[in-house]
């Protein structure tokens, strides 16, 4: 299995790895807040899937409490069409 990762800096500087997802990553975030009415908690749970912050796994929680720059950067290259952040990734199967 092809474990590609994009590394960004974040608006405060941290530095951020995301690996590509795959279908049980969303399968997982759906899990995770199941029972969390927030539109938006599966995408935040997505996104802890995929990242790690200055080499360290993220959790949910921790999106909740990180400043909100970070937060959309992160969103944004998670949420955005994976042939465009793993230039790589579209030609694989």
């Amino acid at each position: 299995m092809d474990n590609q990762t994009k590394t960004i800096t974040l608006p405060s500087g941290r530095i951020a790895t995301l690996r590509q997802g795959r279908g049980r990553d969303l399968i997982k975030a759906h899990r995770a807040v199941a029972s969390d009415p927030e539109p938006i908690a599966v995408s935040f749970a997505l996104i802890a899937e995929l990242a790690m912050i200055d080499g360290r796994q993220i959790v949910y929680e921790d999106l909740l409490a990180m400043e909100l720059d970070d937060v959309l950067a992160l969103e944004s290259e998670v949420m955005e069409p994976r042939n465009e952040n793993f230039p790589g990734a579209a030609n694989q199967r």
